[in-house]
């Protein structure tokens, strides 16, 4: 680049090169003795300099080595000055950098630098070309002129980058750079936390926020640059598609002692709310509910983390498909185009999109599995023999009776995904009582036998300390086809020894939809009850409630009834409780065991999980109803509603549009769920426990078999059918009216409706009509639906079949035999 200023600068040597060979030629006359030197000039040459930054970061003072003068003009000097930012490639011009930048020249003659966009980071550079300045002998500055590792002031405070969290349970806050807890020096860590926490509010709908001492939980600093906060009890932090996080002004300190304003941080991950499949089949267009972007290194890495799954057999067997090579995918704002070489066919498939995939313009990734509805194609199928893509399963474990063999059970067969017994030794946390310490590393006698889908770890001798704990590490367990399980296997604590104790507090829980509060301590016996006076209990006298979060605590309502039940305070309120939870604390030594050799200690806890139960069917060819006693407090604050497929692992939050909340009653659109699937729906609303129920998918005329009625005559008119349940296994039962219709000819005469919760057996009713045995015309037809009310033309669902009873013997005989198998 030849500039202006170079020109003249180029006239401005020629016409002093002459003016030097002038000097010279009168310095030859001179009679100079030999040896004499020559005289210096007066100032250095420019030949490096300093930088200075200005407090606000827009402005550099370069300070050269002397007394510094532009060469031309200052738009002469500008354009041979170059700026290179933190995390640049490479130097740019100053103007390029900005057009508004600008420079002067001081007194003192330092060169100015004034700039529209303040420096951030610390290896900022300032590069002058050769011959740019001069000084004060005009002597030209005879090379480039650099000054590295400019740093800014750091005048910000730390700025959220995004949150990484599973079910919104708990969830991990990032932040730009190191800070520290705005506490007095000297603070415990406890003290801190308790700081945190009184700083933070959230507001799961993201305009009503609560503050986080409300419930249970920990928030603390999980490391220099991050916070970590989760709930108790099952309640969820994030528990709606917009969640706000406050963080209070003044909390959060970094090294330079910039203090944070008010951070509102929208941490809700992206979820998806719609997926469309081309008319060939060939392409496909998940919509998210918000702009998303790669969360992986590369689309390689993104497309590692997505899969088809398929339905086979009625929810029994799923069929996992990679994407391979030449599908392609793209991002487009809120969506995400997955192009398949292989046109998509057949039913009942899915998209499956794994923990971390994605994230949203906060840098909001969700850590756990995700899959969408079900994709609209054409019939037929995808591989029907998919290749084992998928990892074992751990189940459970159990310990020997001499506790001396630790038996942990898979899914499927299982072997050493170490190689040998040494490496497979390695990354097991483990408690070693007697040394009350944790291990990485167990005892090299410590011996492993794989048998089938069983591990079985021996010990040289019985374990007989107070208590111990194991947990492997991922990537020690892989299935004969090679996957790797890369979830941990844990125990929970083994107390091979258990000394006695006191009688202390071991849990309760609601039931009864708020009305009834149990309360279980940990003893093996039944209870006394120590505040027995003349055989009249005043138990409830010493237990007090809170409503408030522990705020104030109040007596028990007088028409409360409490009662002891072996060892178990059982209490039944005449109203029920609709909190999502309550503080409850019992007195100390109102309990004992029989001898009242021992009595319990102060009792001071929380108990949540106090969310209406929900009944009803899991339907694939109709909506799902659930019906509930109507908390409108609950119902108010749900945020989310999520379905797990247990049997892929994954889930999928619903959107707005798939399902409907009203009062008393929980509709779940058609299509969410696959015939045979076996799944759990999560309701969480903003400070209540989540709330859980599950079943196995059906057709709605497939809940119960059901023979025709066998009709007498005798006293009346009898009329009797047998009844099997073919949803006898599912957690949820109910919403369903077993009727029976009399009819005289054509005509109806009476009904006789019972809403019951039905199992398998025989049922009957009776009509007690006159002439039953001289009417040969009456008949009587049976039916079991899922609505009787006010209005009898309305009677919801037909949830049976008619069967001979031949073919009802036989269903029941298939589910005795599938029963006695699981």
């Amino acid at each position: 680049m030849i500039a202006r200023g170079k020109t003249n600068r180029l006239k401005f040597i020629q016409t002093v090169s002459k003016m030097m060979a002038v000097v010279l030629t009168a310095v030859t006359v001179l009679t100079v003795s030999p040896g004499a030197g020559h005289a210096e000039p007066g100032f250095p040459q420019i030949t490096s300099a300093t930088a200075e930054v200005s407090s606000n970061n827009t402005a550099v003072t370069v300070t050269f080595n002397t007394y510094a003068l532009p060469a031309g003009s200052l738009a002469d000097l500008m354009a041979d000055i170059q700026i290179e930012r933190t995390g640049s490639e490479e130097p740019v011009d100053l103007a390029a950098d900005n057009a508004s930048n600008a420079i002067s020249m001081n007194e003192d003659g330092a060169l100015i630098i004034t700039l529209n966009n303040a420096l951030t980071g610390t290896d900022n550079s300032i590069r002058i070309a050769a011959g740019a300045v001069m000084n004060k002998e005009d002597r030209l500055s005879a090379s480039d002129i650099t000054v590295t590792s400019i740093a800014a002031h750091d005048i910000s405070a730390p700025v959220f980058t995004g949150s990484l969290s599973g079910d919104g349970r708990w969830v991990h806050l990032y932040f730009d750079e190191n800070f520290s807890l705005n506490v007095p020096d000297g603070a415990t860590e406890e003290q801190a936390n308790a700081f945190l926490s009184s700083q933070i509010s959230v507001a799961g709908d993201g305009e009503h926020f609560v503050p986080f001492t409300d419930h249970e939980g920990s928030a603390y600093q999980n490391n220099s640059s991050e916070l970590y906060l989760n709930y108790d009890n099952d309640m969820k932090i994030i528990s709606g598609t917009d969640t706000v996080i406050r963080i209070a002004s003044g909390t959060l300190k970094d090294a330079a002692g910039n203090l944070n304003a008010e951070m509102n941080l929208h941490v809700s991950p992206p979820v998806i709310q719609s997926v469309v499949v081309s008319n060939d089949n060939h392409d496909v267009e998940l919509t998210f509910n918000k702009e998303v972007l790669n969360n992986t290194i590369s689309d390689d890495s993104l497309k590692s983390k997505i899969y088809l799954v398929r339905t086979l057999v009625s929810g029994q067997e799923k069929a996992f498909k990679a994407l391979v090579a030449q599908d392609t995918l793209s991002i487009e704002s809120n969506k995400l185009h997955i192009h398949f070489a292989e046109a998509l066919s057949g039913t009942e498939i899915q998209i499956v999109i794994n923990g971390g995939a994605f994230k949203d313009l906060a840098g909001n990734v969700r850590d756990q599995n995700t899959v969408s509805g079900f994709l609209e194609t054409a019939v037929g199928g995808i591989d029907p023999s998919p290749a084992d893509t998928t990892m074992p399963a751990y189940l459970y474990y159990s310990v020997s009776d001499d506790y001396q063999d630790i038996t942990f059970v898979f899914d499927e067969e299982i072997f050493n995904a170490k190689g040998d017994d040494s490496k497979f030794l390695e990354n097991v946390q483990w408690y070693d009582p007697s040394r009350n310490q944790w291990f990485s590393t167990l005892p090299s006698d410590v011996t492993f036998t794989f048998s089938g889908s069983k591990l079985i770890m021996h010990f040289p001798a019985p374990l007989s300390g107070r208590q111990y704990y194991y947990q492997f590490y991922p990537g020690h367990f892989m299935d004969a086809a090679g996957n790797v399980l890369t979830d941990y296997v844990s125990t929970n604590w083994i107390t091979p020894q258990n000394p006695a104790t006191g009688i202390s507090y071991n849990g309760g829980y609601f039931s009864g939809d708020g009305r009834f509060l149990s309360l279980a301590f940990n003893s093996n016996t039944a209870l006394a009850d120590q505040t027995l006076v003349d055989g009249v209990s005043h138990l409830s006298e010493y237990i007090t409630l809170s409503t408030d979060h522990g705020v104030t605590y109040s007596a028990l309502d007088p028409q409360d009834v409490v009662s002891l039940h072996d060892s178990q305070i059982n209490i039944i309120f005449h109203n029920a409780k609709q909190q999502g939870s309550v503080k409850i604390k019992v007195s100390p030594g109102v309990l004992s065991d029989l001898y009242d050799s021992k009595r319990n200690s102060a009792v001071e806890a929380t108990i949540a999980y106090n969310t209406p139960e929900l009944t009803g069917y899991f339907f694939s060819n109709t909506d799902s109803e659930f019906v509930f006693a109507d908390n409108v407090a609950w119902r108010e604050h749900v945020g989310k509603i999520t379905v797990y497929d247990s049997n892929m692992g994954v889930y999928r939050t619903l959107n707005a549009s798939e399902y409907v909340l009203s009062e008393g009653k929980l509709t779940l659109a058609r299509g969410i769920f696959a015939e045979g699937n076996y799944y759990r729906v999560i309701v969480d609303a903003e400070g209540y426990s989540s709330k859980y129920f599950e079943g196995r998918t059906h057709k709605s005329s497939e809940v119960f078999y059901v023979t025709a009625p066998v009709v007498t005559a005798d006293n009346g008119i009898t009329a009797t059918i047998r009844l099997f349940n073919n949803a006898y296994d599912e957690e949820v039962n109910g919403n369903q009216n077993i009727i029976f219709e009399l009819f005289d000819g054509a005509v109806p005469v009476s009904i006789v409706a019972a809403n019951l919760k039905l199992n398998t057996g025989t049922y009957s009713a009776n009509f007690n009509v006159a002439n039953a045995a001289a009417n040969p015309n009456y008949t009587v037809k049976a039916y079991v639906v899922s609505r009787y009310g006010t209005d009898p033309s309305n009677l919801g669902l037909n949830l049976a079949t008619v069967k001979t009873p031949l073919e009802l013997d036989l269903a029941i005989l298939a589910a005795n035999q599938n029963s006695n198998n699981d």
